[in-house]
């Protein structure tokens, strides 16, 4: 398996996400649940809720997970 770092994210930051995130990450970073949805949609590094979505990916595993599920997929 690949060290985390490695393996590609996908375009869609919001498919990884645990349940209720996106509202959690809305409200911590006082934004509109429509603009964290955005802002995870375009996936752009800078974002402040970008940078806040990995955290909470990599805290779940969900991209191992995903990661995983690919490869039995091929």
């Amino acid at each position: 398996m690949q060290p985390l770092e490695t393996i590609p994210t996908p375009a869609d930051l919001r498919t990884l996400l645990p349940h209720g995130a996106i509202s959690s990450i809305a409200r911590s970073l006082k934004m509109s649940h429509a603009a964290v949805s955005k802002a995870l949609q375009k996936a752009k590094p800078a974002h402040p809720a970008v940078a806040q979505a990995v955290r909470l990916i990599k805290e779940a595993g969900s991209q191992a997970v995903q990661h995983d599920l690919n490869l039995l997929n091929q």
